[in-house]
């Protein structure tokens, strides 16, 4: 896991973590991102409409902007207002995710309620040449055709994809066409050092829905870049520097019976440097380095909009230490992070953690630190800060099962959203278990429940999650067929005196595999979501599509 800045064991992480792996995300028959998470416990998404379509999403009642994302350990969150989008970024590309859940400002920075962490495919590195083709077709012309390249010739690792999602919409405007490209290439420059290049190209526009009889549109075109100088001089010391970029261009606008009502843009240019150095003593796991960033927005507004057009820069800086200290059984963890950051002032985030292994598949975890988010590049007044606390136990030990349970309090202050500055308290506890395979088959759930107060008013704060579940069925017996179903289910907790539903939302998805040839394979699979035509949403503006199925192939060679 790398919670930290460099990976470490699950016996070293005190924070909250979850990882979904390739294999994890291949029975998903996941488009983007977003399909990914919502099979996450502690992930909640406000909207889950038309793949490809703007989901906003929440870890454990944060909102949108106060969750990092990033890809190839480039940040996709947005200049103007810090929000990601998680809808642009194929699930082709995605080799794993890892969620760090509550506040991990001492490592990352702008992070208040956690991470998302996303890693890409590496290359093939037993063979020239390999790769996947794959197509789907589903209700409303929605199309996901893509196609990968991978392997290693000359000392030089390579890894390419491409494709197109297309879809008319499963909802009244809310259509998609995402263009990516991506590629990342490795050169081994000795047996300790190499160079690893990645850019991944997306081109987003959709259809945002209807509000009020007015159509909501957007298209953002966004380059994401980095090169990376890896080198380990000794058996304990590594060396890293980078080098990244991210370009963005959005454009939104709304129109009502062919008049357009309000249009804006958005140009973005983030350019970062990072610098780390990892020592792995006997008894030590050290990480420290620095990161800066040269950040750029310009934002017009074309016709009357709620956006003020403003133009602006900022220098961030940022300095981090992280340590591992063990000692038998008992690891302690501190970490300490100073930003200078340009337009939120100067900004102190530490955090100490503390494991404790009661056995070789048991461990006790204990963590507390503070952190912060920057929701807009285009105010000095929009530092969101929080201090989090977990007290977590995972398990191996009970035969054919493996439990985690964790406790959290989240104290939110100068809450941006809100007027005048509000303070909120979320706190509440999320249990996940799996089993192990008996009979090819498999069961997984995580239940998480958020108890979110107004400090003054002690109301609960409105669309804030209260409840949540995550149910997961597999089978799978390579000789025959695999097969998962998903249940999702959310209580919004949605504003008074508005429309909403919280049904439980059942997924199926199934595949088989068989050999078509000497090194190849090809794999009939099929998707039926939202199998009872439930209805979860929290506004009448916001609601999810009924009962719809697709079908494709993948051919692996």
């Amino acid at each position: 896991m790398s919670s930290g800045r460099s990976p470490r064991p699950a016996s070293l992480t005190a924070e909250n973590v979850s990882v979904i792996t390739a294999a994890e995300i291949a029975a998903l028959n996941a488009h983007t991102l977003t399909d990914i998470l919502l099979a996450i416990p502690g992930v909640q998404t406000i909207q889950n409409r038309t793949p490809g379509t703007v989901a906003p999403l929440m870890i454990q009642g944060s909102k949108w902007n106060h969750v990092l994302v990033l890809v190839d350990n480039v940040p996709i969150n947005n200049l103007s207002d810090d929000v990601p989008d998680i809808s642009s970024i194929p699930a082709q590309i995605i080799e794993r995710v890892e969620v760090v859940k509550g506040a991990a400002s001492s490592s990352w920075g702008s992070a208040l309620g956690g991470v998302i962490n996303v890693i890409t495919k590496l290359p093939n590195t037993d063979r020239p040449v390999s790769g996947e083709v794959s197509a789907s077709v589903g209700r409303s012309s929605t199309n996901d055709d893509r196609g990968e390249l991978a392997g290693t010739a000359w000392n030089v690792g390579y890894y390419v994809s491409g494709g197109r999602l297309h879809s008319e919409g499963l909802l009244p405007n809310n259509h998609v066409d995402l263009d990516h490209v991506y590629g990342k290439f490795r050169h081994e420059l000795s047996s300790r050092t190499s160079l690893t290049l990645s850019s991944l190209y997306t081109n987003n526009t959709s259809g945002q829905g209807v509000f009020s009889g007015i159509n909501a549109d957007q298209e953002i075109r966004q380059l994401l870049a980095s090169a990376t100088l890896e080198s380990r001089p000794s058996d304990r010391l590594s060396l890293e520097g980078s080098v990244k970029t991210r370009m963005m261009n959005g454009q939104v606008w709304a129109d009502s019976g062919g008049t357009v009502l309000q249009r804006s843009e958005s140009d973005e240019t983030s350019i970062f440097g990072c610098l780390n150095a990892g020592w792995r003593g006997d008894q030590n796991r050290i990480s420290a380095g620095v990161d800066f960033e040269d950040a750029k927005v310009h934002v017009q507004v074309q016709r009357r909009a709620n956006l003020i057009p403003f133009d602006r820069q900022a220098e961030r800086v940022g300095v981090y230490f992280n340590d591992a200290f063990t000692v038998g059984r008992l690891a302690l963890i501190p970490s300490v992070r100073y930003d200078h950051t340009g337009t939120g002032g100067e900004l102190f985030s530490p955090s100490f953690g503390v494991t404790y292994a009661l056995s070789d598949n048991s461990v006790l975890r204990g963590y507390t630190g503070r952190g912060y988010s920057i929701n807009t590049l285009g105010s000095n007044d929009n530092t969101e800060k929080v201090w989090t606390s977990q007290v977590g136990f995972e398990t191996g030990e009970i035969p054919y099962l493996w439990l985690k349970t964790t406790l959290f309090r989240n104290d939110t202050w100068n809450i941006g959203y809100a007027a005048p500055k509000a303070q909120q308290l979320k706190q509440g506890v999320e249990i996940e278990f799996k089993t192990l395979p008996v009979f090819h088959s498999s069961l997984s759930a995580g239940y998480t429940f958020i108890d979110s107060r107004d400090d003054q008013t002690h109301q609960r704060v409105p669309e804030v999650p209260h409840r949540s579940v995550k149910v997961g069925i597999t089978y799978d017996n390579p000789s025959y067929f695999r097969a998962l179903l998903i249940g999702n289910y959310v209580d919004w907790n949605a504003n008074a005196g508005e429309l909403s539903a919280d049904d439980m939302l059942w997924d199926l998805h199934v595949g088989r595999s068989f050999a078509a040839g000497e090194g190849v394979d090809i794999e009939l699979f099929f998707s039926i979501h939202n199998i009872f035509n439930g209805k979860q949403f929290t506004t009448l503006s916001q609601v999810n599509p009924g009962r719809w199925a697709e079908a494709g192939f993948r051919c692996r060679f």
